[in-house]
């Protein structure tokens, strides 16, 4: 059982976690500064003019006067769109459960810089509630059982490093959807499968560390669109995964997460954190986290391993981190994908949520801190 295993092998528990002190969060302020800067993006939406528009288009745009002061209009034409597009998406099969891959990666925390152990609870978003006509208040979402989601401030390390996911099917709108992911390497962010735009040319996503009420806490202009994407996409459950390489490589500057392969000997043990950006709590506009909860199952799923918990979670925090502490350092061990029911004869189903771990999960992001 979990309980026996050696300390130097088996993730920190709440007790020992409690004891570590904060230490001061302290990001080069020259890196930070650049990141601050306020960036438009315009790309052109054919593959012709793609390469070329950076360099040449931008100067061809057209600025008129307009009757506000101090304001500037910019006609774009049909073929553009506000925003980086994606240049590379790449499905690749689940590797073979008899492959080699790297069982762990070490965080990164920049120089100089301190590890934030408990962070600042936040609380929803404050808002008017929905009346029905006749004044009686509505409640948009039900949550069955007691919902354990804590909301937090998402400031120090390795907090700041989760963050908000954007997805275009269609960059000359809105975004279609919106998940969760964590950087897990100087430019690779970890999120589910589901969350990545597959089939769709062009596209785009953008990833908001520390996001809070529509826009980082680092500063309002900090994120990064997505160069290229790698994952599964026919995937099961248990492989329900994809990496992003980002064109600014944020981790430099925030740091990241290590990551670990999920060893069935922790099972049971209450040493695991996830975080997500869901739709039921804040409006999907703060990060909530469920704190020391076990797994209690991990099924064969596909090449990957479906990781099994009671931790609450809905739409919007697919792709948040599943991760535990050694020796006072993060590592996921799985990104969240979502919930099931399971058929027990003869009568009984039981309901959790899943995240996707395992050995799919190491060699993919072993793969994008190698190629990437």
């Amino acid at each position: 059982m979990a309980n026996n295993i050696p300390e130097s092998d088996r993730p920190m528990l709440a007790d020992e976690f409690v004891e570590l002190d904060n230490e001061p969060e302290q990001i080069d302020p020259e890196a930070l500064a650049t990141l601050r800067e306020p960036t438009l993006y315009l790309s052109s939406l054919t593959e012709q003019q793609r390469s070329e528009f950076a360099t040449e288009r931008v100067e061809e745009l057209s600025i008129r006067e307009t009757e506000f002061e101090n304001v500037a209009r910019v006609d774009l034409d049909e073929d553009m769109a506000v925003g980086r597009v994606g240049q590379a998406g790449e499905a690749v099969d689940p590797p073979n459960r008899k492959a080699g891959f790297e069982h762990e990666f070490d965080p990164y925390l920049p120089d100089d810089d301190g590890i934030r152990y408990h962070p600042k609870i936040g609380t929803p978003r404050s808002h008017e509630p929905l009346r029905r006509r006749d004044g009686e208040s509505v409640t948009p979402h039900y949550v069955l059982g007691s919902d354990d989601r804590q909301v937090f401030v998402p400031d120090g390390y390795p907090w700041r490093c989760t963050g908000k996911i954007y997805a275009w099917t269609d960059p000359s709108g809105g975004p279609a959807w919106s998940g969760t992911g964590a950087l897990v390497g100087r430019n690779v962010v970890l999120t589910a499968s589901h969350v990545v735009p597959w089939d769709s040319d062009p596209w785009m996503m953008r990833f908001v560390p520390a996001y809070w009420d529509g826009s980082s806490r680092l500063g309002g202009s900090v994120n990064s669109y997505v160069q290229a994407y790698r994952g599964y996409e026919n995937h099961s459950q248990g492989d329900d995964m994809a990496v992003l390489k980002l064109y600014t490589p944020l981790g430099d500057t925030f740091g990241y997460f290590g990551y670990k392969t999920y060893h069935d000997s922790w099972e049971d043990g209450d040493y695991w954190t996830k975080v997500g950006y869901p739709g039921a709590v804040a409006s999907g506009q703060r990060p909530s986290r469920v704190t020391w909860y076990p797994i209690i199952d991990d099924d064969n799923d596909g090449a990957g391993v479906e990781l099994e918990y009671r931790a609450d979670s809905s739409g919007g925090g697919s792709g948040g981190p599943v991760f535990g502490w050694w020796s006072g350092s993060p590592y996921v061990v799985g990104t969240h994908s979502g919930g099931e029911e399971e058929y027990h004869f003869p009568w009984k189903i039981a309901k959790h949520n899943v995240s996707a771990g395992g050995g799919s999960l190491s060699n993919l992001i072993g793969w994008g801190r190698s190629n990437w």
